[in-house]
């Protein structure tokens, strides 16, 4: 059965409230580091699989400033195909 992980960025504002997160959805070990080679190597081969994650309630800016973490999850998705699902949800700014 497939592990269905959302990530609300309502209520992530930086790269370690992200990487936090990302420890205890998954169950991480205290050796994770909170960079995008550890973020890597745990979605290409250290979580398992199947696994649906989701990035919601993302602002466009939010978009930027994560571009290289969403990248990392494009990745995984185009490496294992229909074992990790990557779904992003942008919502619009309000200014």
């Amino acid at each position: 059965m497939s592990k269905n992980v959302s990530f609300d960025f309502r209520h992530i504002n930086t790269f370690d409230d992200f990487y936090h997160q990302f420890v205890q959805q998954f169950s991480l070990p205290d050796w994770f580091g909170y960079n995008l080679d550890a973020l890597w190597d745990m979605v290409s081969a250290g979580i398992e699989l199947p696994v649906t994650i989701t990035f919601s309630h993302m602002t466009s800016e939010q978009r930027i400033q994560f571009s290289d973490i969403i990248d990392v999850m494009n990745d995984a998705q185009d490496m294992w195909e229909e074992e990790f699902i990557f779904a992003l949800d942008i919502t619009k700014s309000s200014n």
